[in-house]
């Protein structure tokens, strides 16, 4: 048990300050999901048991094959698929806010503009 603490806590300082933060919300309920990891997909990260754990972009670039991961995050009822918000640790790591583009929206004048 020690061993993952201390590579989650690895893998949670590795994340640059700027990519990741403290948490805005309390992550202690979602379930922790733990385990090695066996391949990568375009979205997050395959473990050895089978299950597809899916990571905030902030996370994919310091995840390595073979690496222990634990994650706070939703879990599939139907599928094993977790939907990771959180790395594990003492406390939790988070990724930073997401930006968000702005652009048109409905009803603006550039809305219905056409640019070549």
């Amino acid at each position: 048990m020690k061993k993952l603490a201390f590579a989650s806590l690895v893998l949670a300082l590795s994340v640059s300050a700027a990519e990741a933060a403290p948490c805005t919300y309390d992550m202690s309920p979602l379930p922790v999901v733990q385990g090695i990891v066996s391949g990568i997909t375009p979205t997050g990260v395959k473990l050895r048991d089978g299950t597809t754990v899916i990571l905030p972009d902030e996370f994919l670039a310091v995840v390595r094959l073979n690496q222990k991961l634990a994650v706070r995050g939703l879990v599939s009822t139907t599928t094993h698929t977790v939907q990771a918000l959180a790395l594990e640790g003492n406390p939790p790591v988070c990724p930073s806010a997401p930006t968000i583009p702005r652009g048109p929206f409905a009803g603006s004048p550039a809305y219905d503009a056409i640019h070549p």
